[in-house]
């Protein structure tokens, strides 16, 4: 029953983890290139800019699907109702950004290096105009096009980033020709950390350029709707509220070991952090074959069975992965990261376990969408947001070794009451289902953390004791695994 869901979901993870993989590749390249300080500066910018693209989404990705399978509703006029919002709201960021941009570059600490922002303007504007289009690919069934325009994206990024960074050691000595002339000017603008920025700016204007057939040919003027447009923004601005704490949750952190400890700390800890998203990875990947599917089956008899299966099966394969990547730990950090950064290997299984939680919920939460009650995930993403202030509060007033883990145990504390609050919520209104798996999942937890004890306990026998755990979990689930290719 699963087995075009299945194809899809691979299709779609082509395009998702490739580039993901090319960014690990960097990661170690930065790490090794770059002193902890200036890795600092480089995962700062992004921090800053995700909080922002959480502001600008609007929550229209979500509301696009959810508005797209409603009855009576042209899937039409809904996308281009989306585009219209998002480029307004864009192109007014844009404008009002730019003017700005030297009071905020001075606000947040770089009055010398006020081209990272100019740089950073402009990669959100392009990045959230292409949000509708990418998920119009997903919604029609299109993997093939969209793993198609993911992998050009970061292969042009990619190349960009080699050939300033070789220019720059002088790898490449041509001085007259025509490279030489386009790496001197944008060496005289900006320093090797601006490099990455702008190699992702050209990236993201280059994917626009990809999806623009589609705003060309989908999106008119006449096709906007002002009542749906209302409707649409009256569902999604919860769930932008929702995405703003989300962002806040995955970076505040940072952006204060930054500003209150010291760049080298916030260096190995972003650095860490980065292998603990492994696990954000996967649900990433999880979400796009499986969204759209949520909301197709929002209207058939037969859902809850559905969500139920589904929602099982990424609890279990969740864990599986988490077991797979904490007891090859060490293999990882030497692989991925450069040995200055190893400081703060100990938030990993933290943070990975905090992203797991996150992913149950993220995935439950489908249900207050679907019911049109996006309102419920507002007012739980601010209790998680709460707790991410407390845990960070703490943190800058206790001024010990290791005082970075207090904001990873926020970030495990924080989705871990989220997912609470939810369950509490959902077993009394829609969640019914959760009573009859609830026993099987504590038990795949608990034995998924006790592997993962006795691995750190017996680091010689790790490999036995994740093959042990494999066959195991083959033997309690295998009815499922076999219906997942039938």
């Amino acid at each position: 029953m699963y087995k075009k869901l299945v194809i899809q979901t691979i299709i779609y993870s082509i395009g998702f983890v490739f580039p993901r993989i090319v960014n690990y590749f960097f990661l170690k390249f930065f790490t090794v290139f770059f002193k902890r300080e200036e890795f600092s500066l480089y995962t700062d910018m992004y921090a800053l800019s995700f909080i922002v693209i959480g502001f600008l989404s609007f929550g229209l990705e979500n509301t696009y699907f959810r508005f797209l399978y409603k009855k009576n509703y042209n899937k039409e006029i809904v996308f281009s109702t989306g585009v219209i919002i998002q480029l307004l709201v864009s192109s007014f960021f844009l404008v009002v950004s730019i003017n700005l941009i030297k009071y905020l570059s001075f606000i947040a600490g770089y009055h010398h290096h006020s081209e990272y922002f100019f740089m950073f303007f402009f990669i959100i504007f392009f990045d959230t105009i292409c949000v509708l289009p990418m998920a119009w690919l997903r919604a029609n069934d299109k993997p093939i096009q969209y793993s198609t325009i993911s992998i050009v994206n970061i292969l042009i990024q990619s190349l960009l980033i080699i050939y300033l960074f070789f220019y720059s050691d002088n790898i490449f000595y041509g001085k007259n020709t025509f490279f030489f002339f386009i790496f001197r000017w944008i060496n005289s603008f900006t320093d090797k950390i601006g490099y990455i920025f702008f190699s992702n700016m050209i990236s993201s204007l280059v994917n626009l350029f990809l999806i623009l057939p589609i705003l060309l040919k989908k999106v008119t003027i006449k096709k906007f709707n002002k009542t749906m447009a209302i409707e649409m923004l009256n569902y999604g601005i919860p769930i932008m509220i929702g995405t703003i704490a989300f962002s806040i949750n995955e970076n505040l952190d940072k952006i204060l070991i930054k500003r209150w400890v010291s760049d080298e700390i916030n260096g190995s800890y972003s650095a860490c952090y980065k292998i603990a998203s492994f696990m954000s990875l996967y649900l990433r990947i999880f979400r796009l074959g499986i969204e759209p599917f949520f909301f197709k089956k929002s209207k058939d008899s037969d859902a809850i069975y559905f969500y139920e299966e589904i929602i099982y099966m990424f609890i279990l394969f969740g864990l599986i992965f988490y077991v797979l990547i904490c007891g090859n730990i060490n293999i990882f950090m030497e692989f991925l990261i450069d040995k200055k950064y190893h400081v703060a290997i100990s938030i990993i299984p933290i943070i990975m376990m905090g992203n797991l939680f996150l992913g149950i919920y993220t995935n439950l939460s489908i249900f207050y969408k679907i019911i049109d009650k996006p309102i419920i995930g507002t007012y739980i993403s601010l209790i998680g947001v709460f707790i991410t202030f407390l845990f960070n509060a703490i943190f800058i007033f206790i001024s010990i070794d290791n005082s970075f883990m207090i904001p990873a145990w926020g970030t495990f504390t924080s989705y871990g009451f989220m997912l609470i609050v939810l369950y509490i919520w959902g077993k009394k209104q829609f969640l019914q289902f959760c009573n009859k798996k609830i026993k099987n999942i504590v038990m795949h937890f608990l034995f998924a953390l006790f592997i993962v004890f006795m691995i750190k306990k017996e680091i010689k026998f790790s490999f036995l004791l994740q093959f042990l755990y494999l066959i195991i979990i083959f033997f309690l689930e295998k009815k499922r695994l076999f219906n997942l290719i039938k």
